[in-house]
């Protein structure tokens, strides 16, 4: 069968002859070699797969996204995240389902583990996308384009960032099978007549489409490269007169790209494809797209003149602004707000690391054959792809222009390489996290540039010996880039592996060996269905089946909302720095600040403490600095600290907990505040460790916790906060426990809402304090009235009851109820008085009981049948039967399933710009209230299945919503709504227990 391409290859070769040797390998020599470029990919790819964790924190998640999927094939609903509801299955669930199918087929023919086929996973991802380059430059350009291009992708370290084994997300697979459906694509339309390679190419394309899309959260990028072609190709054949080219492109064209974007919208439909929202938008573009092709290809019978180029321009402008016109009327002013929130951002989005924009330098650099990071930029890099790239772009603008002068058919070969050229770079740009995705397009036309090259010689009246020398030569020349971008890369994953084998010789992966034994504690030592709470960035590692596997109040995918209020938490300190953490059921709080581990909150807390509002956008302070005990200097009472070269600071106080004292600076100081921390070694010395804390955190919860430190700012406040939060494990820094050294890197505190934190007794008319937090004491024995302070974190403790028990062993000998309908309000404590006698006894507890949240959700969330959000059960306005799965750490009586309806918001005092150098925020978290469903007789320990009909008042959420934006105007913002299912039952609560 006859095409263009196979003609205008004919004519070409008219011109010149080739050796029958040249061009059987160019033809099957070269597509033998990439195989081995493909495999020295996989290679270089799967030197990280002997980890026995993954490298990439979000991979901890999707691994266990991928277990439900090889039983379910798309993922309904996930139990760790969010406690205590937990969240519907959403977004980019086709990974899953893909990585399922890899499983089963690797299984059946080599008997490969769940977690053996999700590591080999990511570097066969990677290798299939040498093969797709090759074969998508082959089909834009030559079999050298393609060849180089697979040369190139098969080392080069940006493209290997996201498909080395331990990174199972998104972007790699999105490029394997965008690229392949690129590929068949092109096959489909490079054919003039139907023959079995159009029908093959089309089927491929179609089946193709709706897993690209369905794979990664940013697959939109691929459908607007279509859709793109789309728009600009027809106009091109229109603007030139090519008629017949134009009713060819669209007759072909349009449809397939239709049928793909309907199945896309069918994946969405059974939750395959996560951009169910945007495919209507696509579908209603292609629309307007086939009504501008009816104008110009059928305008002339209803008059309009297409007799110049100026005509029909001026037909394709005015049709463009009508469907503007009609689109707004569409859309409204929504229009404008849904293309601003492409670009939108927030003070959360502000802190990620991956969302960071880049100058174009540093763009240019990332393609080099030996690019140098730091901080996970490239800062130094001999640009050679990229300079090839743009070689590569002047080749296809070129071919281009000789397309359009030609009126060739051919030239939306042209235009798709370059709009994904110019889209994925704009992307990177605009953040680091999208330099995989650059590379494809980049790679690409340094492949073109390359090839280009060889044709070239292959067109020269020379003799077919002389071509031959030059092709040889030019293989010689260029064959060292593949060579030193595939050595340097294999190298860089070597080296990283000895990295995190020092980090954690026990568990090697990115994981610190003081987190992997925290967490290996807390599956031992915690009830199965505990929450945890720490930074965002270690919630997928708690949620881990293969660590902790417990529930995490936030991760790096969710619970983005909460990120606020647990910032807010961990910045302030006092009443400021209290929230409802029960709310959530936390049960444990890690902290992280290690000066030794680049991966902990010691340089992300500047992060924290802005989202907490503790600190404004402009101010730029570090929040800690390392300083070693001889860089202290005291003299006269006053600390200095040598920052080096002979820079001194004076801290405005100093703390030394190594020596019980306490500094404060005179006259003029630094923003900091120092502590001098005892760490251990191995023979039980002190190693002092200096930490300089910027003074606006530096008494913060997180850093009191984090530093065990009992100094309190206000009378009682750390007796109070190690009340509530008490040390159950410390996990020390591995690396330097070999060196021996005791580095107390993590930390564990069991958290309770309600403790007591001082006793007094009355004697004599007088009260005298015998215990307190720290200080410990005991009870005094007979009849005794009795002061509890007790400190209520987040909540008010509200018609409770209070039980006093006396044990010898564990034989209960004494209960009785002291106090009841107790009332402490959080934010002003007031002490409880009780009268009672106290026997002889080994230990003694004091008891509260009163109504709180109870259980987990553990299964999918229906309402009248169908697969609800935990996070939105029922809508305002609306009912619904509910039917969940709800689990229990032990039977309960009379409990109550309410709704539970929460705003989460922020107060911008200084104004909502974000940019502004004194923009901070005040997080808040108000529960708006409870809508009861049914009271449940009686549950059992385990998983429960409970129904219940409820119905939502429709100005539930806004009418609170409403007060809030008429007391603050435009400095209140909202972040998000929910309407949860809780269950309230009467909660027994410890609020103190010793001898």
């Amino acid at each position: 069968m006859k095409t263009d391409v196979k003609e205008k290859r004919k004519r070409k070769g008219a011109k010149t002859e080739l050796s029958k040797f040249y061009v059987y390998f160019r033809e099957y020599g070269l597509p033998i070699i990439v195989l081995l470029f493909a495999y020295v990919g996989y290679k270089i790819r799967a030197v990280t797969s002997s980890y026995k964790t993954f490298l990439d924190p979000d991979t901890f998640f999707h691994f266990e996204m991928y277990k439900l999927a090889i039983h379910e094939w798309i993922p309904k609903y996930y139990a760790y995240a969010e406690p205590p509801m937990g969240i519907k299955a959403s977004g980019y669930l086709a990974l899953y389902t893909m990585q399922a199918l890899f499983y089963k087929i690797t299984h059946a023919l080599f008997g490969w583990s769940e977690l053996q086929a999700f590591k080999v996973w990511p570097p066969f991802v990677g290798a299939m996308i040498v093969i797709a380059v090759f074969l998508v430059g082959r089909k834009l350009h030559s079999n050298w384009a393609g060849f180089w291009g697979a040369g190139l992708m098969m080392g080069f370290y940006g493209a290997i960032t996201k498909t080395y084994s331990g990174n199972n997300r998104g972007e790699g697979p999105f490029m394997m099978f965008f690229l392949f459906a690129f590929y068949f694509l092109l096959v489909y339309l490079d054919e003039k007549e139907w023959n079995w390679k159009k029908i093959a190419g089309a089927v491929a394309f179609l089946i193709l489409s709706p897993i690209y899309m369905g794979v990664w959260t940013g697959s939109p990028l691929g459908v607007m490269i279509f859709l793109a072609t789309g728009a600009v190709v027809p106009v091109v054949f229109f603007a030139l007169g090519r008629m017949e080219e134009l009713k060819r492109f669209v007759f072909e064209y349009y449809p397939i790209l239709g049928v793909s974007i309907v199945l896309g919208l069918i994946g969405a439909h059974v939750r395959f494809v996560g951009i169910g929202h945007f495919l209507v938008f696509a579908l209603e573009v292609l629309l307007a797209m086939v009504a501008l092709a009816v104008v110009m290809l059928y305008g002339e019978r209803v008059g309009l003149n297409y007799s110049d180029m100026a005509h029909r321009l001026g037909t394709v402008i005015g049709v463009s602004i009508a469907g503007f016109v009609a689109i707004y009327a569409y859309f409204g002013k929504d229009l404008f707000n849904f293309l601003k929130a492409a670009t939108r951002s927030t003070p959360l989005y502000q802190t990620v690391a991956e969302l960071q924009g880049l100058s174009f330098s540093q763009v240019i650099k990332t393609f080099s054959l030996k690019p140098v990071y730091q901080g996970g930029v490239v800062v130094k890099g001999d640009s050679i792809i990229f300079l090839l790239s743009v070689a590569g772009l002047a080749v296809l603008i070129w071919r281009f222009y000789r397309h359009v002068k030609e009126g060739s058919y051919e030239l939306y070969k042209d235009f798709m390489p370059i709009f994904y050229y110019f889209g994925v770079l704009y992307l990177y740009v605009q953040a680091i996290r999208f330099s995989f995705q650059a590379s494809g397009a980049v790679i690409l036309l340094a492949g073109i540039a390359l090839g280009e090259a060889f044709l070239f010689v292959e067109n020269m009246k020379d003799t077919t010996t002389t071509k031959a020398l030059y092709a040889l030569f030019l293989v010689m020349i260029l064959f060292p880039m593949p060579y030193i971008s595939a050595s340097y890369s294999y190298n860089n994953q070597k080296l990283m592996m000895n990295s995190y084998k020092l980090i954690n010789p026990k568990m090697p992966g990115s994981v610190p060996e003081a987190w992997t034994d925290a967490l290996f504690w807390l599956k031992n030592h915690s009830d199965p269905y505990a929450t945890v709470l720490s930074w965002w960035d270690y919630g997928y590692w708690e949620e881990s089946s293969l660590l902790s596997h417990r529930r995490a109040v936030s991760d790096g995918g969710h619970g983005y909302d909460r990120r606020y209020i647990i910032a807010k938490f961990f910045s302030h300190y006092d009443a400021k720095g209290e929230v409802d953490l029960e709310a959530w059921e936390d049960r444990y709080v890690i902290t992280f600040l290690d000066p030794f581990d680049g991966q902990s909150d010691f340089g992300k807390f500047g992060a924290i403490a802005y989202l907490g509002g503790a600190i404004t956008h402009g101010e730029n302070y570090g929040m800690f600095g390392y300083v070693p005990a001889q860089n202290i200097v005291i003299q006269n009472n006053t600390v200095y600290v040598n920052l080096g070269n002979n820079q001194y600071i004076k801290p405005k106080m100093t703390v030394d907990l190594v020596n019980g004292h306490f500094y404060k600076a005179n006259g003029s100081y630094s923003p900091y505040v120092l502590y001098i921390v005892p760490y251990k070694t191995s023979n039980n010395q002190v190693y002092p460790v200096g930490i300089l804390a910027y003074e606006k955190i530096a008494f913060s919860n997180y850093v009191r916790l984090a530093l065990h430190l009992p100094y309190s700012i206000k009378e009682w406040d750390a007796q109070k906060l190690f009340a509530n939060f008490k040390l159950v494990y410390t996990g020390y820094n591995g690396y330097l426990k070999k060196q021996g050294i005791y580095d107390p890197s993590v930390r564990v505190y069991e958290f309770t809402p309600f403790a007591i934190y001082r006793m007094d007794f009355l004697q004599n008319g007088t009260w005298k304090p015998f215990y307190s937090t720290m200080a410990g004491g005991k009870l005094p024995l007979g009849n005794q009235t009795l002061r509890l302070w007790i400190s209520a974190f987040g909540r008010d403790v509200k018609n409770g009851t209070i039980i006093f028990e006396a044990y010898n062993g564990t034989k209960l000998i004494e209960r009785k109820v002291v106090a009841e309908n107790v009332y402490v309000n959080h934010l002003n404590e007031t002490p409880v008085e009780v009268h009672l006698y106290v026997p002889n006894a080994t230990k003694y507890r004091f008891l509260l009981i009163q109504d709180g949240p109870v259980g987990v959700t553990n299964g999918p969330v229906y309402v009248d049948g169908k697969l609800g959000n935990p996070s939105w059960v029922i809508a305002p306005g609306q009912s619904g039967t509910i039917k969940l799965t709800e689990a229990f750490d032990r039977n309960y009586t009379d409990v109550k399933f309410t709704l539970r309806g929460v705003v989460y918001y922020y107060i911008a005092p200084n104004g909502p710009d974000i940019y502004k150098p004194d923009f901070y925020l005040e997080p808040h978290m108000d529960i708006v209230g409870y809508i009861p469903v049914k009271t449940i007789p009686s549950v059992k320990k385990g998983d429960n299945v409970i129904t219940g009909k409820a119905s939502v008042p429709a100005d539930f959420i806004d009418s609170y919503i409403n007060e809030l934006k008429k007391k603050y105007g435009d400095k209140v913002v909202i972040v998000s709504k929910r309407i949860e299912p809780i269950f309230i039952a009467k909660k027994t609560y410890v609020l103190w227990e010793g001898s």
